[in-house]
C-alpha cells in the first residue's frame, strides 16, 4: 500500500454538503427581510437610486449565501481528495466522478459566481429605469442559483457518498493486512483473536456487504490494520455484480499483506478446489506479492487430510501454508510474529 493520508473517515462528519433546495430556501428567507419596493412611478434620480440600492443589497445577500454554500462543498471535496485512494475509489463508485475533478469544478463555480455578481451589480447600477434594474437583478439572481440547480442530482450523490464513507472504520495503518478466504473458514475469528479486541464493523458503502477492521499497536513502530471484507472476496469474480466488482477493485489500494485462509476439515463447506479457484481470483485483484497462506481449524482436521492439503496448496500457490487454529489459538503467535516482522521491515525500509 502507498503512504496513506491523514484524513480518516470520521473526520468527514464535520463537513456538510448543502443541496440546491436548502440553498434556495436560505436565499429566499434572507431576502424576504428586505422586500423589493414597488417600481418608482417617476424616474426621479433619488427614487431610482434608492430602488437600485435595495436590489444591490438583496443581490449581495444572495451572493453571500450561495458563495458560502459553494465554499462548504469545496472544503468537503478537498477533504475527500486528501483521503486514502481506497476511500476515493468508493467516492467514485457512488458519484461517478473523481473528487479532484469535482473540486476543480466547484472552485471554478466560485469564480463564475463572483463574475456574475460583479457583472450584475454593474448592470443594475447602469440601468436607466427601474424596470431595467429589476430585470438585471432577476437575471443575475437566476444565473447565480443555476450554478447549483444544474447539479442537483450530483450534489445528492456527493452528500450520500460522504455520509457513507464517514461511517466506515479507519482502514489505514503502517501495515495493512487483508484477510481473505471463502465463507466459514474462520476469517472473523482470526481477526478478533489477533487484535484481541472487538473489531470495528461497518456497512461497506454502496453494497449490502460489511467491512471489518481491527488494529494491533506495535510500539514503537506503528499500527497493523487487519481487514476482513465478508461477501466481497469469498466467491468467484464471474459471480459478482457490477457494484461488487467495483468494490473489489477498490481493495487493490489497500493491501501490504494478504492472509489467505483455507479450511480442509472433513465438514468444511467448500472443497479445496473451490477454495483454490477463489484464491486465484483474489491474488489477481489484490496488488501485493506479500502473501501468507494458512490452513485454519487444524484442531478438527485429521493429519492425513492436512498432509494432502498442504501438498496441493504448495503445488497450486507456491507457498508453504502455516498451520493454525484461530479458535484454539494454535499457531497465532507465529502468525503475529510474522506480521510484526513485516511491519518493522517496512518502517526500517522507509527510514533507510
Amino acid at each position: 500500500m502507498k503512504n496513506h493520508e491523514t484524513m480518516t473517515p470520521d473526520k468527514l462528519k464535520k463537513y456538510w454538503i448543502p443541496l440546491y433546495e436548502e440553498t434556495y430556501e436560505r436565499v429566499d428567507n434572507r431576502m424576504r427581510s428586505t422586500p423589493i419596493p414597488p417600481l418608482p412611478r417617476k424616474t426621479s434620480k433619488n427614487s431610482l437610486l434608492q430602488f437600485k440600492n435595495t436590489l444591490l443589497a438583496k443581490l449581495g445577500t444572495a451572493y453571500t449565501v450561495i458563495d458560502s454554500d459553494i465554499e462548504k462543498i469545496v472544503k468537503a471535496l478537498d477533504a475527500v481528495s486528501k483521503m486514502h485512494p481506497f476511500y476515493k475509489e468508493l467516492f467514485l463508485i457512488k458519484t461517478g466522478r473523481e473528487p479532484e475533478d469535482l473540486l476543480g469544478r466547484y472552485r471554478a463555480k466560485r469564480r463564475i459566481l463572483n463574475k456574475i455578481y460583479r457583472d450584475t451589480r454593474t448592470e443594475i447600477k447602469s440601468s436607466l429605469t427601474g424596470g431595467e434594474a429589476k430585470k438585471a437583478f432577476r437575471g443575475g439572481l437566476g444565473r447565480m442559483l443555476s450554478l447549483l440547480k444544474r447539479d442537483r442530482a450530483l450534489l445528492e450523490a456527493v452528500k450520500e457518498a460522504i455520509k457513507e464513507i464517514s461511517r466506515m472504520p479507519d482502514i489505514t495503518g503502517d501495515l495493512v493486512v487483508i484477510i481473505a478466504g471463502m465463507p466459514q473458514v474462520g476469517k472473523s475469528t482470526l481477526l478478533k483473536k489477533l487484535t484481541r479486541a472487538e473489531p470495528e464493523i461497518s456497512p461497506y458503502p454502496f453494497t449490502t456487504k460489511t467491512i471489518i477492521a481491527g488494529h494491533i499497536e506495535v510500539r514503537p513502530y506503528g499500527k497493523i490494520t487487519l481487514i476482513d471484507t465478508p461477501g466481497l472476496l469469498d466467491r468467484p469474480i464471474d459471480r459478482k455484480n457490477e457494484i461488487e466488482m467495483k468494490a473489489v477493485l477498490a481493495l487493490k489500494h489497500l493491501s501490504d499483506t494478504l492472509i489467505y485462509l483455507f479450511d480442509v476439515n472433513p465438514n468444511t463447506y467448500y472443497s479445496l478446489d473451490e477454495q483454490l479457484a477463489v484464491y486465484k481470483d483474489v491474488i489477481n485483484v489484490i496488488e501485493t506479492n506479500d502473501i501468507i497462506i494458512a490452513i485454519n481449524k487444524i484442531d478438527i482436521t485429521p493429519q492425513d487430510l492436512l498432509g494432502e492439503a498442504e501438498e496441493k496448496i504448495v503445488e497450486a500457490t507456491g507457498y508453504k501454508p502455516l498451520l493454525i487454529s484461530a479458535e484454539k489459538g494454535y499457531g497465532l503467535d507465529k502468525l503475529l510474529e510474522m506480521l510484526e516482522d513485516k511491519l518493522i521491515e517496512k518502517i526500517q525500509s522507509r527510514l533507510s
